[in-house]
């Protein structure tokens, strides 16, 4: 499936439009062996099921497995359309990447179909009431808040968990700036989500308002390097590259992510943890 294709109907997800998510699902398996197993046909027609009520999702809504990069429970949601402050990340956004493969892709536009409505948000309350105790979450690997209401809506579920260990990135400044303006007298954001504050979107003027708020801990940053060492974090001229384009964009001592989270540090993951506030993060870009 070409990206413009999985954007058409990700458009359509994300607007809660139902009957053109399952039109555009039905143009893309016709006449096509929906049969093979780990096909686009084959994902397209087990999540057509699903969505006509004859079968259940395919897919969890939280990926518990995490993988070796991302050894945490994670949730996503289709990157760009559930974007609103996306910029010139798009052209870079590494989640595109995971579309070479149907199964990301059909477990981002399940979320964020569910995402959308009222009572698709209940069944992903559910299953995260449902969650293990005492765990640590990344909230979006892909997509981001959609906006105000999509904020409130996770940060009412995360009080409810206050036992889990929640971090995210995000460029929806607008949305999440909006909510804290809404906020009652009283109440607060849920201590136990951390917000690393991304690059490449569209309201950079933002950035010192959205760090000022309780849940930020800190940047973190993109920064352009010779193509031919992206990913290779563990050489050391990736390193060299990417502490010298954080100096010259005057980023004072970063730490430098290496690529796998849960074992960054000693300590324990660099991006979750409060006792690294302030201190900016630095990749390059991959």
């Amino acid at each position: 499936m070409k990206k413009e294709q999985g954007l058409e109907i990700g458009y359509a997800a994300a607007s809660a439009d139902l009957a053109q998510v399952k039109a555009l699902l039905s143009a893309l398996i016709a006449d096509d062996d929906t049969t093979r197993r780990g096909t686009w046909a084959y994902f397209a027609n087990k999540t057509l099921a699903y969505l006509n009520n004859k079968a259940p999702s395919p897919f969890q809504i939280w990926n518990l497995k995490g993988n070796i990069k991302l050894p945490f429970a994670a949730f996503s949601a289709l990157p760009q359309v559930s974007c609103p402050g996306a910029g010139d990340c798009l052209n870079y956004c590494y989640s595109f990447k995971s579309w070479r493969y149907p199964a990301p892709y059909f477990r981002q536009l399940i979320n964020t179909l569910l995402m959308a409505t009222a009572a698709g948000r209940q069944v992903i309350s559910t299953a995260t009431a449902k969650l293990p105790e005492n765990i640590a979450i990344r909230l979006y690997v892909d997509g981001d808040f959609a906006d105000v209401e999509q904020v409130a809506f996770w940060m009412d579920e995360l009080r409810k968990r206050p036992d889990l260990a929640v971090y995210g990135y995000s460029k929806s400044w607008n949305e999440l700036l909006w909510y804290n303006a809404l906020l009652k007298p009283g109440q607060t954001w849920p201590s136990n989500y951390l917000l690393n504050l991304s690059n490449g979107g569209n309201a950079e003027h933002l950035r010192d308002d959205v760090a000022r708020l309780p849940i930020a801990r800190g940047d973190f940053l993109t920064v352009g390097i010779d193509k031919r060492l992206a990913g290779k974090y563990d050489d050391k001229a990736y390193k060299s590259a990417v502490r010298a384009a954080a100096k010259s964009a005057g980023i004072d001592r970063p730490f430098i992510c290496p690529g796998k989270c849960g074992a960054c540090t000693k300590s324990g993951h660099f991006c979750g943890r409060s006792d690294t506030s302030g201190v900016s993060v630095v990749i390059g870009v991959h």
